[in-house]
């Protein structure tokens, strides 16, 4: 039997699929409770009331979690944990690339979202290998 926070993100992610969300956004999504709560921030249409602040949510909570794994590995004899390519891709660009990665990796969606957009980071650029 699937837990209910399992359908709840096979429901985000088969509504983005679709290029909709259900609902408004409401507060409840800004609390950041999971994946799925902050891929319905960056998914949320610009006609949404909301959407200025869902999209700076987003934006702002992906630079601060992709800058806190760049800080982690400028320790002496550390590896970079993340490499984008050059040029870096712009933030909406980015955004656009995590939407597709949790479309396909709903799995991840009712972890917390550090993890998912670690996960993403790391799945979308990946560092060479030594």
């Amino acid at each position: 039997m699937r837990s209910p926070a399992w359908i709840l993100a096979l429901i985000v992610v088969s509504m983005l699929a679709h290029g909709r969300t259900a609902e408004a956004i409401t507060a409840d999504e800004f609390r950041l409770r999971s994946g799925a709560d902050l891929v319905a921030l960056c998914a949320t249409p610009s006609t949404d009331s909301l959407y200025t602040a869902a999209i700076h949510m987003c934006h702002g909570f992906g630079a601060g979690t992709f800058q806190t794994l760049v800080a982690l590995a400028r320790h002496d004899k550390l590896e970079p944990l993340v490499c984008p390519p050059e040029p870096t891709p712009s933030r909406n660009e980015t955004v656009g690339r995590f939407l597709d990665w949790a479309k396909r990796n709903p799995q991840y969606l009712t972890d917390a979202p550090a993890e998912v957009v670690g996960r993403f980071f790391f799945a979308a650029f990946p560092c060479p290998r030594k």
